[in-house]
């Protein structure tokens, strides 16, 4: 085989092997902007699909409910919320954003609506809702029918403002709050969750990679990557576009991703829960990007034309 033939082959394997994301193919999600400086009311506190790889977003519909700051999908694929509005379970229609509340009853969790949760949803592989609330620093196991929650551990064992939660196989991950009620630097890390003690293990942190943020959404994808989405401030009443992370489950660090191009995004659903049938070993499929598209066209052409020519010859 010429050499050249054999050097396109090379780059075309780097490119297939290469842990550097811009092989792989990235995902869409689902998130809510909790608050925003949108001129159209219906544009906040609203339903979009964000591509994470730029931070396009797509709106979708008005929810109907105030300040919806956890997401999830379950293993039916549908897409659930809590409203801190009023303390709400909401299911939320994906193809017109529009929220309900579970049994067409208004503050289901039966808390104060002058309680503030700040609340992060997962559902677990076996089908548990986990909820967490930063505010009060617990997880609670949710049930649906009729809507109850119930203290995992006891209130406050979190010892952390856990503000999101995701869950990969049988672990389960939080997300720290970025700024406390005083825009000063708060908790923002990683930290693996134990869902039968209700307590934590820190990760690490973020690191300088993830700007100034208060809440955060958090999500897997289907191939086990961690993805966050932050509701950044500036100054403490500055609405700045939130920011798409990506986490190393490993070491807590963050990896900019994009800017939405809108703000107030809290939350954050990829899809039903993932890595169920691999325990937590996240399954990496590589996708070419176009230059490796290009070298691997190439490099079996030049292939398909030396081998013609050696049966001619």
């Amino acid at each position: 085989m010429r050499p050249v033939v054999r050097v396109i082959g090379l780059l075309t394997l780097l490119l297939l092997l290469s842990g550097g994301h811009s092989a792989w193919a990235e995902p869409f999600a689902y998130s809510v902007n909790s608050r925003g400086n949108l001129t159209d009311d219906r544009m906040v506190n609203a339903l979009y699909r964000i591509d994470l790889s730029s931070g396009a977003t797509e709106y979708i519909g008005w929810t109907s409910f105030l300040d919806i700051e956890g997401l999830a999908f379950s293993p039916e694929g549908t897409l659930y919320g809590a409203a801190d509005e009023d303390n709400t379970l909401v299911r939320i229609s994906t193809e017109t954003g529009r929220a309900s509340a579970i049994n067409n009853q208004r503050n289901n969790f039966n808390i104060p609506v002058t309680e503030v949760l700040d609340s992060g949803l997962t559902f677990t592989c076996s089908g548990e809702l986990l909820m967490v609330s930063d505010q009060r620093s617990s997880l609670y196991s949710v049930d649906l029918e009729p809507v109850q929650i119930n203290v995992i551990g006891e209130e406050g064992s979190l010892s952390a403002p856990i503000t999101a939660i995701a869950t990969f196989g049988d672990e389960v991950f939080g997300i720290g709050q970025g700024l406390d009620g005083n825009d000063r630097v708060d908790s923002p890390n990683l930290y693996r969750i134990d869902i039968e003690a209700g307590t934590t293990e820190l990760v690490g942190p973020l690191g300088s990679a993830a700007s100034p943020y208060a809440n955060a959404g958090l999500a897997f994808d289907a191939e086990g990557i961690l993805w966050a989405v932050t509701d950044r401030l500036q100054g403490f009443n500055i609405d700045i576009p939130s920011e798409i992370l990506r986490i190393d489950t490993e070491t807590g660090t963050a990896e900019k991703v994009a800017d939405a191009d809108i703000v107030g995004f809290e939350s954050l659903a990829i899809g039903p829960p993932a890595g169920c049938d691999r325990g937590n070993t996240p399954l990496i499929v590589p996708t070419l990007n176009p230059l490796g598209l290009m070298l691997l066209t190439l490099f079996l052409a030049l292939v398909a034309t030396a081998s013609l020519r050696q049966k001619r010859s």
